[in-house]
């Protein structure tokens, strides 16, 4: 049976269960398709206790072994100096996971399924190469988009990607961009996009969903479901939701900026902090139209979820989104402008509303961004991968 070894810090934990969902979505359902023996190296950063601030004290509490979705996940610890060590990062995780790795690796087939570049990617790859198993990388976002336009780290993550044996990313965005900072020529990187759980994420009673949320039963709600960082601009939305007398923004998330965008929101704003799948899928259901103002994604699956559960989206036309929504979406499901712009957002919103909309519609043409073809695809991956192995 050939065992998959999933590598990176993305992936939930019994401390932090939100943490990392899409891998383990993905890959889970993988395993299940293909038949896969699964373990999962999950590093977890270990911080000397003066500076252990934030979310630093959560990651200490993180177990070091633990079962999900029927996988031993293992939290190896590596040493991070916050702020001081982003281009040692790698290096650290690597030897903080290496002999967990030789033992994992010992009785194969194996392949190592790693995700986000850096530094997990660079990381399992250089061990793969000492283990002489296989390896896939998989980009994410922000390791190409932010980290890799660090030259010794892109340096570091074109070396382990050329020796890959599938490049993969989310969006046809990300590829191009992976490539390009790996110095790999044009098709080198593989779109393998997420998938959606169309059963979790469906339309449904949006007044039922309201009482469930605790929100007013009245009034238009835009949803937005992310982290609250800058990058995310989730202040733009907020200022934007004042042009709509009936408009309130509701946000699914926690984050730093959460003082500034209740500020800009002049009290038009209700934050739900961090929720569950399950709660998620509510949220959805309680909203008019979903909202995602960010500067920079890779395949942002808050999108996919949105449309399965019938709503238009108004976001920012940056890295998968367009592949998702579509160049040119009719309106009523749901329309792109460029980061920042609060006016146009507001007109988009505005144009969102004035179209008929049709839940059962825009359902219809989320069902094609289902787990199946990605699935599929994984699972070729592995097997094929091991049979080169074991050659």
């Amino acid at each position: 049976m050939v065992h998959v070894v999933t590598f990176t810090n993305l992936f939930p934990s019994s401390v932090m269960p939100t943490h990392g969902l899409f891998v383990r979505e993905r890959m889970r359902r993988v395993v299940a398709a293909g038949g896969f023996r699964w373990t999962v190296v999950a590093p977890v950063p270990d911080v000397v206790w003066p500076l252990r601030r934030g979310a630093f004290r959560a990651w200490a509490q993180v177990p070091e072994r633990e079962m999900s979705d029927g996988a031993v996940v293992h939290h190896p610890r590596f040493r991070h100096w916050p702020g001081m060590s982003q281009r040692r990062q790698a290096s650290a995780v690597r030897d903080g996971a290496r002999a967990l790795l030789r033992e994992l690796c010992a009785d194969g087939p194996v392949v190592v399924d790693a995700h986000y570049l850096w530094p997990d990617g660079v990381a399992a790859g250089e061990l793969a190469g000492e283990l002489g198993v296989p390896f896939t990388l998989t980009a994410r976002g922000s390791d190409v988009n932010v980290l890799a336009k660090d030259p010794p780290i892109a340096a570091r993550i074109a070396a382990v990607a050329a020796r890959a044996r599938r490049r993969m990313a989310v969006s046809d965005a990300l590829a191009q961009a992976f490539a390009a900072a790996a110095g790999l020529p044009a098709g080198a990187v593989d779109t393998v996009r997420n998938g959606v759980d169309l059963d979790r994420f469906a339309p449904g009673d949006q007044a039922a969903a309201r009482a469930a949320l605790g929100l007013p039963l009245t009034g238009r709600v835009a949803l937005g479901v992310g982290r609250l960082v800058a990058g995310k601009g989730f202040d733009v939305a907020a200022r934007a939701v004042l042009a709509h007398e009936d408009l309130r923004l509701v946000l699914v998330g926690e984050g730093p900026e959460r003082e500034r965008i209740a500020a800009a929101a002049r009290g038009r704003v209700t934050f739900l902090g961090a929720q569950p799948p399950e709660r998620v899928a509510l949220a959805y259901r309680a909203a008019d139209v979903f909202v995602l103002p960010s500067e920079r994604e890779g395949w942002p699956n808050v999108v996919t979820e949105a449309l399965a559960s019938g709503l238009p989206v108004v976001a920012t036309r940056v890295g998968g989104i367009p592949q998702i929504l579509g160049a040119a979406p009719p309106a009523a499901r749901g329309a792109m402008v460029a980061p920042g712009d609060v006016e146009a957002f507001a007109a988009a919103l505005g144009a969102v509303f004035a179209a008929d909309r049709d839940a059962g519609e825009v359902r219809r043409y989320a069902e094609r961004f289902g787990w199946q073809e990605p699935v599929e695809d994984l699972v070729d991956t592995f097997r094929a991968a091991a049979l080169q192995e074991v050659r």
